[in-house]
């Protein structure tokens, strides 16, 4: 620790330097040289020469051994400091490590509310469905109407229903499923993927979702599972936009286009867009335009395709809403 103030490297210098000088010296009888220059100038004495260096040389020895002693406990100051500040950036990194933990949980257990009231709106139709077989194969049995053929009829609608209902919840297990690996898939085919989970509460409110422009069959590289969540996100922000501002003719247009070595994804709506003042925090953590809003569904999405992805996701407000751009690297093999 001392080598970080230079005190042994000067130490090992003035040694050196003063072997070379005395080398020199010896070579040129320089002892003797002095003597006679001292006796030519007699206002200079070698006795009174000798005597300032006698003096000076406990005082020199003295001062560096100081300096040798302030260099440790200077450099003990260092050592500390900087396992103080080790310490702390550790510390820094663990409650940061903790707070992004934090983050994902609240986002799995927002996304979860919402799709726990998508499978509700995929199952009424089947249920109602359902309980209307029921109650007209009560009403055969009753007036002993009911036949074989009657009974297979009915029990074959409700395998078709019980099957329905069944894939449901497949599709919403697989939506949540983990990725580790990064693997190539067809966005369009996760595109419709997305729009199954949540198109009935969708079809709810009357809200028109426009799909028609998506048809490449471009692959990207990535995490598809992670991608469909992050559009998922973005359509459950359009559909509460249109909802609290209370639009006549909602619609939401998708669109796929590739440019280059990416492939970009466009989500546009027109549910009246985001203030310019705020619109440039929409990605940022616990930030939200929503009056219930937890302001982590975006935050996640942008940490999914900006840091897990490599791509990159954007909005813009348009004359009658805004506009999504989802950014993607395309698949080469």
């Amino acid at each position: 620790m001392i080598d970080k103030l230079n005190t042994i490297r000067d130490l090992i210098i003035v040694l050196v330097l003063g072997v070379i000088i005395w080398g020199i010296l010896s070579s040129i009888d320089g002892f003797e040289l002095l003597i006679e220059y001292l006796k030519t100038y007699e206002d200079y004495e070698l006795d009174e020469l000798l005597l300032l260096l006698l003096i000076l040389s406990p005082f020199l020895i003295i001062y560096s051994l100081l300096r040798i002693k302030e260099a440790i406990h200077f450099n003990k100051q260092l050592k500390e400091l900087n396992e103080s500040l080790e310490k702390r950036v550790q510390a820094e990194l663990k409650k940061r490590e903790e707070s992004e933990i934090l983050l994902i949980q609240q986002s799995r257990y927002a996304a979860l509310g919402e799709m726990i009231s998508n499978i509700a709106h995929q199952w009424r139709q089947p249920l109602n469905a359902l309980s209307l077989i029921v109650q007209n194969l009560n009403f055969l049995y009753k007036g002993q109407l009911l036949n074989d053929e009657q009974m297979e009829r009915a029990m074959e609608k409700i395998k078709i229903l019980t099957n329905s209902m069944s894939q449901t919840i497949d599709d919403f297990r697989n939506f949540f499923k983990p990725e580790k690996v990064k693997r190539e898939f067809i966005v369009k085919n996760t595109v419709k993927k997305a729009l199954k989970i949540i198109d009935a509460s969708f079809e709810n409110l009357n809200i028109e979702i426009d799909s028609s422009k998506v048809e490449l069959d471009t692959q990207a590289y990535g995490y598809e599972n992670e991608f469909s969540q992050v559009l998922v996100n973005v359509l459950i922000n359009a559909k509460d936009a249109i909802k609290e501002n209370e639009i006549e003719e909602p619609k939401i247009i998708i669109e796929l286009v590739e440019n280059d070595d990416m492939i970009d994804l466009i989500v546009k709506d027109n549910a009246g867009g985001i203030p310019e003042d705020v619109i440039s925090k929409v990605f940022d953590p616990y930030f939200s335009t929503k009056e219930k809003g937890t302001g982590i569904g975006l935050y996640m999405s942008k940490i999914i395709i900006e840091k897990n992805m490599q791509g990159h996701i954007s909005i813009k407000n348009l004359d009658d809403g805004v506009q999504f751009i989802i950014s993607l690297p395309t698949y080469k093999e």
